[in-house]
């Protein structure tokens, strides 16, 4: 058994953990042999990306709450809105922004594991900015002479990002809700034929060269050609045709068409990941593995900026507190402004935006994207040729 990791499955390891590039639990790469259907509770990985999903939802709206009364108790909301200050207001934003650093956490885990992996990216720029962020502003806290905070724009960043993990997870997941839709298309028993006795067995059961018994308004568990009866079966599911079409003795049938009337004798020939609805499976598995053209180049260019950040903000503090002579408190807060102005707010919600509806509605209207990448070049596209099956 080997494992992947759901939003990044080009990593792959012998053994259950954490994936180095997001920190998000590795879940197991299902192999060919395994049935279809999957067992009750779903894809390991669609559940993995819904659960990250939640999580990060939850945290957004746990920011959200606290954001308001940060910016209304903030040194810029008092003024606004017209209150005087008063010494109690520094403790309050410090309360605020640690509950709010609480939720941030998950991204200090994330960078954990880049940093491990040295492969620094998006989380350890985040982190940073964070990190430093808040404790330099709990220090101001502590030491009012420093008069230097960014509680309400550390916080603000994390709830930016939030939301485009959030996205991020939910655009991964939406494969996942297509494969559930798939693996609706079979039965979950079939009616095997065991020296003329029926037995009802699970479809995950059933293996090449059985016979199976189909019954009116039954489905088809698995590919096989019919050795006694005929029927008419709705084949909607592969051709798109809403009229039942005629199959007879030695013709075939595919997992998933609906048998309108008759009952006829299936010998099955290709069944779990073998069948049409198998192979329809994989190529939604294929799908989710992909990414947008876009979001490659994003990749490529957090980890990119997140060491050119590094380095502004080391050059900032050096030429202000070395050569400008300015103090040590006006370098350090350059130095994090540097941080906190390069995280990539664009990266981390604008592609996963655009990944989630164009997802979600493609799904919604029984379109599966085999590619995310050849999705970005519909655009340039003249004509659409269908075959003779397609369904305009």
């Amino acid at each position: 058994m080997r494992y992947t990791c759901p939003m990044h499955p080009e990593v792959v390891a012998d053994k259950p953990g954490l994936c180095p590039k997001c920190g998000m639990g590795l879940v197991p790469i299902e192999h060919k042999e395994h049935p279809v259907n999957p067992p009750a509770g779903g894809h390991g990985a669609s559940m993995q990306m819904m659960g990250a999903a939640e999580d990060f939802l939850r945290r957004f709206w746990g920011v959200t709450i606290l954001l308001l009364p940060l910016a209304i108790f903030s040194e810029p909301g008092m003024k606004w809105v017209g209150y005087a200050d008063f010494e109690l207001r520094r403790w309050l934003e410090l309360g605020l922004a640690t509950a709010v650093f609480y939720m941030a956490l998950v991204f200090f885990e994330h960078a954990r594991h880049e940093i491990k992996a040295r492969q620094y990216g998006m989380m350890t720029l985040v982190s940073l900015a964070v990190g430093s962020g808040y404790v330099f502003s709990a220090v101001a806290t502590f030491l009012p002479q420093l008069k230097s905070e960014f509680y309400l724009e550390i916080s603000t960043l994390i709830w930016v990002l939030l939301f485009g993990h959030y996205l991020e997870a939910r655009s991964s997941s939406a494969a996942g809700d297509a494969l559930q839709e798939v693996v609706k298309l079979l039965p979950q028993t079939a009616h095997l034929i065991i020296r003329g006795e029926i037995k009802n067995v699970a479809v995950a059961e059933l293996e090449e060269k059985d016979l199976v018994l189909v019954k009116p308004g039954e489905k088809v568990p698995a590919d096989g050609v019919i050795q006694k009866g005929e029927a008419n079966f709705n084949e909607a599911h592969i051709t798109g045709e809403s009229k039942p079409a005629k199959r007879v003795v030695g013709d075939r049938v595919v997992a998933g068409a609906i048998c309108a009337d008759g009952s006829v004798q299936v010998r099955l020939d290709r069944v779990g990941e073998n069948s049409t609805v198998g192979q329809i499976k994989k190529l939604i598995e294929m799908a989710a593995q992909t990414k947008p053209n876009a979001q490659r180049l994003a990749d490529r260019a957090s980890r990119w900026l997140t060491l050119i950040a590094l380095g502004v903000a080391l050059l900032a503090f050096s030429i202000w507190s070395l050569i400008v002579g300015q103090t040590l408190v006006f370098s350090v807060t350059l130095a994090i402004t540097v941080l906190v102005i390069a995280c990539p707010h664009a990266l981390g919600l604008a592609i996963p935006t655009v990944s989630t509806i164009a997802t979600q509605l493609a799904v919604k209207h029984g379109l599966f994207i085999k590619d995310l990448s050849k999705l970005e070049q519909v655009k340039e596209a003249t004509y659409v040729i269908f075959d003779k099956t397609g369904t305009l």
